[in-house]
């Protein structure tokens, strides 16, 4: 009896042991918008926050195999929102694509459709007094959510 006891609590204490830490709250989002260049070999990368990744199949995601080489954008926006959720979109995009964080990867969460045409020159913003992060094509603005936009009255001023 007293080993079955002693196993026990070794077992208790070691399982104890292996409890996974979480840090909370924890804020994981970017003050403002990245914009990245494509590189020839389709990898971003966001210097300032030492984060790299391949963006070749969301590109043909989005544009697919018959798409114009003039249409692709050189360049994508990226932000972070604070649970740490990835926000991509891109010149001549009709959607926000939202990746979340994988092992060693990005995994696509959402793609938010914007518009039926492609925007001509979207850009994400933070906004203070709300704490929403939004996205602004022209004069059209939406606040961005993990899976949705809902178009802002007014649009952008």
């Amino acid at each position: 009896m007293k080993n079955i006891l002693s196993i026990l609590t070794l077992a208790a204490l070691f399982l104890g042991g292996c409890a996974s830490l979480q840090l909370q709250p924890a804020d994981l989002s970017w003050a403002a918008e990245e914009i990245v260049d494509i590189g020839s070999d389709g990898m971003v990368s966001v210097q300032r926050y030492a984060t790299a990744f391949n963006v070749q199949p969301l590109i043909q995601k989005e544009f697919g195999e018959k798409a114009d080489q003039a249409q692709k954008p050189k360049t994508l926006r990226v932000i972070r929102d604070k649970a740490g959720y990835y926000y991509i979109v891109g010149k001549n995009f009709k959607n926000v694509y939202v990746f979340g964080t994988g092992e060693g990867s990005l995994k696509q969460e959402s793609a938010v459709s914007i518009s039926q045409t492609e925007m001509a020159d979207p850009k994400f913003n933070f906004n203070t007094k709300t704490n929403t992060y939004e996205l602004w094509n022209g004069t059209a603005k939406y606040t961005l959510a993990k899976g949705s936009a809902t178009p802002v009255q007014g649009g952008v001023k």
